[in-house]
């Protein structure tokens, strides 16, 4: 029994850190450009709906004995065309977050040499350079920290961020909630999206339970606790922020806390932010040139190439606002892979006859209605938001 608890605060853990990336940094922004109850209402609306997900993608895993990722799970059941289309979105979906992790690096890297250099003027396209040859050289040379400092990092950032919130929750001006929202009431969609998916991490957490000889049934638990956990992180988070920072909340939440919150706080949180985009970077890095190697036959050299260059292109060719790529992954390739995913889950019965379900059985209403949310709400964000 005491192993079971341990394994299953472990993979609890192994989600929730997935699931909290750059993306919850952008959602105090949100809150001001979409109103409270807008958000209010993805937040909980779509954290219901990504645990349907996350639960329908540890059932495809469970009842599939090869291992894939998540293309070559569509491929089976759906066919090449699907497999071609989950392929691209998979793609776009890793240079995309390369690409924000170089914006939001190059960016916090700006504040903290502003914070030394006061008043000077740092040019943005010199720091996003030097910032992602750093980064790049890094995982060329596969420099990567061990998974302890990951983890410690990942604590005490978390940890300062909640701090920060508490601090914030402190200075909160309940007048800031009633300011007139001049983006739409789809707008939060696609970043609350892209902030809460964490379904890649779902084969791990069903090998950990298989590794420790743990039940199967475990891993319902594991995925709801998971997610719901984040969400009330996500508004604690975002409502205290918001609630502080009101006007001058800032696209990245931190550096409009500076007239509210004592400037080491502040200061701390921008550095440790930027560590942790820095060890992320490093290891997604790694993580791309070994998946364009392997599942995509790439050589060494042309993988490092591509990981290094397709990010810094993008900047040059002038995409140069994170939250506008959030929005866009979230509202438009996060959407369809969660659309594939749903008609994955609907095909296995058809697919192995008399299989019956080991995480959930979802009546079919229920995940065409999800389809149906997903398209709806991917779309009006793309046309609305970004």
């Amino acid at each position: 029994m005491q192993k079971q608890k341990l394994v299953f605060f472990e993979a609890v853990f192994l989600l929730v850190g997935t699931i909290i990336g750059a993306g919850y940094l952008t959602l105090p922004f949100s809150f001001f450009k979409a109103g409270i109850f807008a958000n209010l209402f993805w937040l909980l609306f779509l954290g219901f709906f990504i645990t349907l997900l996350h639960l329908f993608y540890a059932e495809i895993v469970l009842a599939t004995k090869e291992h894939h990722r998540f293309p070559g799970y569509v491929g089976l059941y759906l066919g090449k065309f699907a497999k071609s289309l989950a392929t691209v979105s998979f793609v776009a979906g890793v240079f995309g977050s390369l690409l924000i992790y170089l914006l939001l690096g190059s960016h916090f890297s700006k504040l903290l040499l502003g914070s030394f250099l006061n008043g000077f003027n740092i040019d943005e396209r010199l720091i996003t350079f030097i910032f992602g040859f750093v980064v790049s050289l890094l995982v060329i040379l596969k420099i990567n920290l061990s998974a302890k400092i990951n983890f410690g990092i990942t604590v005490v950032t978390l940890s300062l961020f909640l701090l920060v919130s508490g601090f914030a929750s402190m200075k909160i001006n309940a007048a800031n909630f009633f300011i007139v929202p001049n983006e739409s009431f789809f707008f939060p969609f696609g970043l609350i999206l892209f902030a809460l998916v964490g379904s890649f991490i779902i084969p791990e957490i069903t090998k950990l339970l298989e590794v420790e000889k743990q039940k199967k049934s475990l891993i319902k638990p594991v995925i709801i606790t998971g997610t719901v956990i984040p969400v009330a992180i996500y508004f604690f988070f975002a409502t205290s922020i918001f609630g502080a920072s009101g006007q001058h909340t800032t696209k990245e939440a931190i550096s409009g806390l500076v007239n509210f919150l004592p400037p080491p706080l502040v200061f701390g949180g921008m550095l440790l932010a930027f560590l942790e985009i820095i060890t992320s970077y490093i290891a997604f890095g790694i993580n791309t040139v070994e998946t364009l190697r392997k599942d995509f036959g790439f050589s060494k050299f042309l993988a490092k190439l591509a990981t290094v260059l397709l990010p810094l292109g993008f900047f040059i060719l002038g995409v140069k606002d994170f939250l506008g790529v959030m929005g866009f992954m979230g509202s438009i390739l996060t959407t369809i892979d969660s659309i594939l995913l749903a008609l994955v889950y609907l095909s296995l019965k058809s697919n192995l006859p008399g299989y019956k379900n080991q995480v959930i059985s979802a009546p079919k209403p229920v995940v065409f209605a999800l389809i149906l949310v997903l398209v709806l709400g991917g779309s009006l964000s793309f046309y609305y938001g970004f």
